[in-house]
Formats: C-alpha cells, structure tokens, sequence
C-alpha cells in the first residue's frame, strides 16, 4: 500500500509539474526573444546612422571611419559601466528593460541631433580656416556627439542580460553563448531586415521608428519578466535543454590558472577583435570583386557573417559546459581561424568558375541566375566558416575568464570592451593600412600570422608545465608553411572575372580595387572591382566628352566649372580644353585619379592641364563645405543603382548644386533613357529643384538652371564665335549653334507629361539603389542588376 502511495505521489507531482515546464520553456523564449530584438535594432541603426552621417561627411573612407569608430567606442564605453553597475543591482532585468526603452528614445533622438549637425559642421569647418585635417576630427567629434550615448546604451545590455539569466542557469559560459547567439542572429535579420525591405518601402528616418519601436516592445516583455513572481521563474521550471546538468563525479574540475587568466584573456579578445574586424574589412573588398556592387551585396555580406557568428556561438553552447581547460580551447580556436583565412585564399581564386559551373547546370541555373542566389552563394562558401569560428571566439572565452567567479556583470562588461575596443582598432586598420600598403592576400596573411602568435601565446599558458607541449610546435609549423604557400589569390580571382583580358595595372586603394587592364577587343578598361568605370572606345569616349562638352557650350562664358567623378577623365578631360575656365575635378577615390594616368589619350593629358585641380574628396562634401561659386556643375557617368549612389540623385543632391551655381550657372545630369521609370524618377527630382530645365541627346541629357535658358540660335552662336569653341565643338561634330539645336529634345513641360506624377528621390528613400523593395522601381530590376 505504501508503495503504490508513493507512487501515486511522484506520478502527481509528475502531472502538476508538467504545466509549469511548459511555462517555463515559454518564459525561457520570450527571454531569448528580447534579446533576439535588442540585436536587430542595433544593426537597422547602425545601417541608418552610417548612411546618414555619411551625407554630412561624405562617403570616404575616413568619414565613415569616424561613423563606424564612434558607434563602436560607445557600445565599449557602455559595456564597461554598465558591467561595475550589473554587479551590484538586485534586478539586473530591470535595468536591462530601462535600458531597452532608453536606447528607443535616445535612437529617435539621434534623428534630430544628425539634421542639426550640417549647419554645426560647416560652422566649425569655417571656424579652423577650411582645415581638412582639422575636418576628421570634427567628424568624429560630431558623430560621437550624435550616436555615442544610444551606442553606450546598447553596449550596457550585455552585462545586464548576463546577469540577469545567471539567476536562471549558473554557469556563463553557457548563458553567454546562447545569448549572443540569439542577438547575433537578431542583428543579421535586422541587416537583412534593412537592406531588402525597410529602406526601401519606408524610407531611413521611418526605419529608426522601427527599431525603436523593436526596443520598445523588447524593453516592455522585460519589464514583465523582471515582475513575475519569484516562484514563477525561469529557474523554476527551465527545459532540460538549457538548465545546467549537474556534474559528474567523474569529471575533472576545469583548470584555471592561479588567480584567472583575466589579463592575457582580455588581450587576446581585444587581439581576436582586431582581427575579425579586419578580416571583415579585407573580406567585404575582396567579395565585392565577384558582386554587383549594390546595397543587397553588402547586406548579404553583413548577414552571412552575422549568421556565422551566431551559428558559432550556438554550436559552442552543445560543450560549454565540459570542463575543459577553455584557455587551451581559445588556442586551439585561433590557430584554425588563422588556418581557415589561408584556406579561403585557396577558394577564393576559384570562385568565379565555380560560380560560372552552376550557373552552366541545367537544375540550378534558375536560381544562380538570380543575382542575389548567386552572391548569397558566393557569401556561404567563403565568410561563413571564418565567421563561424570567429562566433565561438566570445562564449569560450566568458567561460575561461569567469569560470569560478561570482562578479559576471564586471567580467563580461570588461570581455566586451576589450572585444569592441580592438574591432574598433581592427576596422581602421583594415582599411587604413593592411588593404592600401599590403593588398588584400597579404593582410589575410598578416592576420592570419596574428592569430597563429596568439593561439601560441595561449597555449603556452595553458599547458606550459605539461611535457607534451612541445608536440605542438609542429602543428604551429605547419600552418606558418601553408600561409607560405598559398597561391596568387588576386590574379586567380582576375583570371577568372575578365577571361582574356590583359592586366596592365591595378591597385588596392583606400575606397575600392581600381584595375586597368586591355581588353580582348583592343580597348583599354578601368574597372572599379568588377565594373568597368571606363574605357576608350571611340564611341564612349565622344559620349562621355559630350557630357563635359554641352554645358560649356550653353553656357555664355563659364569661369569656373565643377567636375564631380573623374573616372577615366573623358567628362574633365573635355571641360579642360576651355582654357578660359578654370575646373575643379573631385573625385572620392585615389586610385582612381592614378588609373586615369593610363588614359591620357582621351582625356587631353588631365592631370598636366594648367587649369584643372584634382581634389580627393567626396562630391556632397565638396559642395557643403566650398565657397566658390561655379558657372557649370558637370558629373561622370554613375550608375544609380550602385550602393550610395543615390547621393548624388536625390533632391538634396541638387539643392547643394543649386546653392553652389552662379545666377547664370547651369547643371548637366546623366540620365538613362532605356530605363524608364528610373528616368521618370531621377527627372522628376531634377524638375522638382531646378525651375528651369532642357533636355538633349533624347532625353539622356538634363540642364538645370536658376534662370531662363536663352537657347536661341543667335546667342549660341555667339558662343561659338568665342575663340576656341568652334574647334572644341567639332569634336562632337557640332560647327554652329544650329547643328547643337538639332540636339535639343524639349523642355521641362514637355517632359513632365512623359515622367507625370510620382515619388521623388530623396536622401531619405533612394529608390534607386533600393530597387528590390521600391514598387515604383520593380519593373526594371533585372535590367538594373544585370548592368554593369
């Protein structure tokens, strides 16, 4: 009887606890999704600041330096604060909701500070004497004064998070790889989140509101965890899959060296996040190679490699808990992330025919010929594993620094900061130094020596008292002679995107690959990464010559005229035959304006012309920052479907042009008609701007001005009359004013029937890089993607 008692009794307890598992597990998901949130806001604001800023300061690599150099100093700054606090406090959750809702507001904030920080920057920019040197400090200045405090925020929720599951599962090293599991993943879907949908359907300032509002709602659910009762916790009735197994008595306690290894742990995190965000760096140029070079590249880019992380981070969850010596397994991670960087170099080379191979298969030739299967492709095979092992880097190295220590909040918030620090270290180097002084194959190997020095270090501390140590001299070895042996990566990848082609030369610069090579129909090509930026058949030589020709012949006499973009310096190059003008060529990239030395032939010797001045710098910053004033406003070919092209297509693109034109000034932009909503779009902005609008050469060519365009045959033929002109015209087949009226296509009347009525571009929501997302643009994205 009093068995059959007792059995009764383990069967309802049995019963009665099967409710509250249940609830368990759906309190233990609602904590993950919280912190699952938290990482997607912080990616679809870091995507908006960055884009934002960046019409402030420009695009160069030094102004969104500064951009990405802020947002990563706050994220360490708060880590390291809120990590002391996360300690002390009682309700760790708590404090992880406020937080939560601080960063919504102080993100919605951070609209207002970025639209008030153009007229700060020009004031301050005036103020040093026009000091470019003194300008990057002031951009990061003022990017810290707008995103430091929401990046501070989002950096104080690790410590907090961390505390607050340790009342739930003791051990961190597992609470911390399941966490930044859940936000990694988080951040990826925010990337892609932003990229394929966000922007594009709701505009940038509208994607904050979103995110904020992710905040929100995440900040809400961990208010109402922090309030359920005690007994109602997760600890109570956590899943078997995530509580803590209790141990063995056969296993061995974890080896710790005396007193923790805090300091060399921490080095090696700051040296693990000096590397991984230079690998990203040289990655990212790398890939860019074999893709399309519009905004859904890069967001594929970041999401696969915060996938990795995640991954990484969830797969080292499955043995955190062993009892292993975590200072010898942080060793062992370094040396394969420094194996796996030569390893891809191997890859790499290979990828365009192996791309070409699947496109070639019958059964997968529908979706490789799908741009974004194929870069996706391209993505996995080669980020995916680096980032993998990258993802265990940070939970293995919680669990070696606190294992048998009770202050977490501290140890974690000083893990981050070490972290962060050095990605903040690793992103400046990758682009400052390792890309334009080493090249791409000798960075991966650089970082990859680095790692190697690092997980010896390691080892050493782990198990230099062992007698078998030296047995792994070899190993280390090894790896030292495989990074010697990797091949020519660059030229295989070379060989493989220009089949036939002639390299003559090319440089890793600070903004992009710039290569000049010989085409097999005899032209010489300058290909930024893999699209060709110019070349010097004759046809497109005239075209582009045009471009530079056709303002300088409406114009009654220009004195000063602005370039912006000098590719191969066909545009400049015709420009500078006036010699009465005088022209400022602003181009962003650097190897740019050295690979247009390799066409001097089409573009009248431009960089020895007297009157031209060549300045490095982004075109936008160009306008906001100068105070001369121009007669003529010209611009190289861009395509507006590239990446952050749309900055130089948007309505407050022109307005800066407007402001910088003489009364009498005139603009001259490109627009292509066999695409016609993207014409319809980037005319319609132009009308909107410019009272005073021509078209020519059917449409391909706009001219905006303040003033009413006299177009009358008798006062351009006095321009043609200036001395020069005429000789200059002929160069177009143009000898009188009559032969350029045969151009003429019609005036903005005429064409606001054709374009109607419609969205505009806007530096909010640049439709045309978002074309995916935009509906207006839907109807032409295959013919977008597929140009090059």
């Amino acid at each position: 009887m009093a068995t059959t008692t007792q059995a009764d009794a383990s069967e309802e307890r049995r019963t009665a606890a099967r409710p509250e598992a249940m609830y368990g597990v759906l309190i233990f998901m609602v904590f993950l999704a919280v912190y699952f949130l938290s990482g997607a806001s912080a990616l679809i604001y870091e995507v908006v600041w960055t884009r934002l800023l960046s019409l402030v300061f420009g695009v160069t690599l030094h102004a969104i330096s500064a951009v990405l150099a802020s947002f990563m100093a706050g994220l360490a700054l708060g880590s390291v604060v809120a990590g002391r606090l996360a300690d002390r406090v009682r309700a760790p959750l708590l404090y992880y909701a406020v937080l939560e809702v601080a960063i919504a507001v102080l993100g919605l904030a951070s609209l207002v500070a970025i639209r008030e920080l153009t007229p700060t920057y020009l004031w301050l920019y005036k103020a040093s004497g026009n000091s470019q040197e003194i300008a990057h400090g002031l951009r990061f200045a003022l990017a810290c004064a707008a995103v430091l405090l929401p990046a501070a925020a989002m950096g104080a929720t690790l410590p907090f998070i961390v505390r607050a599951s340790l009342q739930q599962l003791p051990k961190v090293g597992e609470n911390v790889s399941l966490l930044y599991a859940t936000n990694t993943a988080g951040a990826a879907a925010g990337t892609i989140l932003a990229g394929f949908f966000l922007v594009g359907q709701l505009g940038f300032q509208e994607s904050v509101l979103v995110a904020a509002g992710l905040n929100i709602v995440a900040g809400v659910f961990a208010l109402v965890l922090a309030a359920l009762p005690s007994s109602r916790r997760l600890s109570a009735a956590a899943p078997p899959a995530v509580r803590a197994a209790p141990p063995r008595p056969t296993e061995a306690p974890v080896r710790e060296p005396a007193g923790g290894p805090t300091r060399l742990v921490l080095l090696a995190m700051f040296i693990s996040g000096l590397c991984a965000l230079a690998y990203e760096v040289v990655w990212f140029r790398i890939l860019d190679l074999f893709l399309n070079g519009t905004v859904y590249a890069f967001s594929i880019m970041l999401g696969t490699f915060l996938v990795g992380l995640a991954i990484g981070s969830a797969l080292i969850r499955t043995v955190i808990g062993s009892a292993w010596n975590w200072v010898l397994v942080l060793a062992v991670l370094q040396l394969l992330i420094g194996a796996q960087a030569i390893s891809a170099e191997f890859l790499v080379g290979a990828v365009p025919a192996w791309r070409d191979g699947l496109a070639d298969n019958p059964a997968l030739a529908p979706l490789m010929g799908r741009p974004v299967a194929a870069m996706a492709t391209a993505c996995v095979g080669v980020l995916l594993p680096l980032a993998v092992l990258l993802g265990m880097t940070f939970p293995v190295a919680a669990q070696a620094l606190a294992g048998g220590r009770r202050l977490a909040g501290s140890l974690i918030g000083g893990l981050n900061a070490s972290n962060t620090v050095g990605a903040i270290f690793g992103s400046l180097a990758g682009g400052f130094w390792l890309l334009p002084v080493l090249g791409s194959q000798r960075s991966l190997e650089a970082l990859a020596v680095v790692n190697v020095a690092l997980a010896a270090i390691l080892f050493w501390a782990a198990v230099a008292r062992r007698p078998w140590w030296r047995l792994a001299v070899p190993a280390f070895g090894l790896v030292v002679l495989f990074i010697g042996s990797a091949p020519n990566m660059v030229m295989e990848v070379y060989r493989g995107l220009f089949k036939g082609h002639e390299m003559i030369w090319f440089e890793e610069g600070l903004e992009n690959t710039v290569s000049v090579q010989r085409h097999p129909d005899g032209y010489t090509v300058m290909y930024l990464n893999n699209r060709s930026q110019a070349f010097d058949a004759p046809a497109m030589v005239a075209y582009h010559e045009l471009i530079g020709h056709l303002p300088m012949l409406l114009h009654p006499g220009p004195k000063d005229a602005l370039v912006i973009g000098m590719g191969g310096g066909a545009t400049p190059g015709a420009v500078s035959r006036y010699q009465a003008t005088e022209i400022d060529v602003v181009e962003l990239s650097p190897s740019v304006v050295r690979g247009a030395t390799f066409f001097r032939h089409i573009n009248n010797n431009l960089h020895d012309q007297a009157n031209v001045h060549i300045t490095v710098d982004d075109g936008r910053n160009h306008m906001l920052l100068t105070d001369k004033r121009y007669d003529v406003i010209t611009a190289d070919v861009i395509q507006a479907h590239h990446a952050g092209s749309g900055n130089l297509y948007s309505r407050e693109y022109y307005a800066l042009a407007k402001g910088v034109l003489r009364d009498d000034g005139l603009m001259v932009q490109w627009v292509n008609p066999a695409l016609p909503v993207q014409h319809a779009l980037i005319a319609r902005t132009f009308m909107e701007v410019f009272p005073n609008v021509s078209f020519w050469y059917y449409g391909s060519l706009m001219i905006g001005s303040k003033q009413p365009q006299d177009l009358t045959r008798e006062r351009l033929q006095q321009r043609f009359d200036q001395p020069g002109v005429t000789e200059n015209a002929m160069r177009m087949n143009l000898s009188s004013a009559a032969d350029l009226l045969t151009q003429y296509t019609g005036d903005r009347e005429d064409f606001r029937k054709n374009v109607g009525p419609g969205p505009l571009l806007t530096d909010n929501r640049p439709l045309t890089e978002y074309f995916r997302s935009a509906p207006q643009a839907a109807t032409e994205r295959d013919t977008v993607e597929s140009s090059r």
